[in-house]
């Protein structure tokens, strides 16, 4: 089962070129080498991928990934979805 953690580790790599072992719950986007312009691409990927909006100011480079996961979750995404 693909969880949701695995698919925003597979945004971050594919779309950002971050190192997959560096993608863990506790990390900054800012630690992950996201600026505030590609911390927008992120969302704008995010959105495809999980069928929701996020707002600009729901993810920054000072959120952690575990802090998205949150988000998503919030959203309705959880697991698998």
């Amino acid at each position: 089962m693909t969880t949701v953690l695995d698919r925003l580790s597979e945004l971050l790599v594919g779309y950002f070129g971050v190192e997959a072992d560096e993608v863990h719950p506790d990390a900054t986007f800012a630690e992950l080498d996201l600026d505030s312009l590609a911390i927008v691409e992120f969302a704008l990927v995010a959105e495809k991928e999980f069928g929701v909006a996020i707002g600009e100011d729901e993810v920054t480079p000072k959120a952690r990934v575990r802090d998205a996961l949150e988000m998503l979750a919030a959203k309705g995404i959880r697991g698998d979805g």
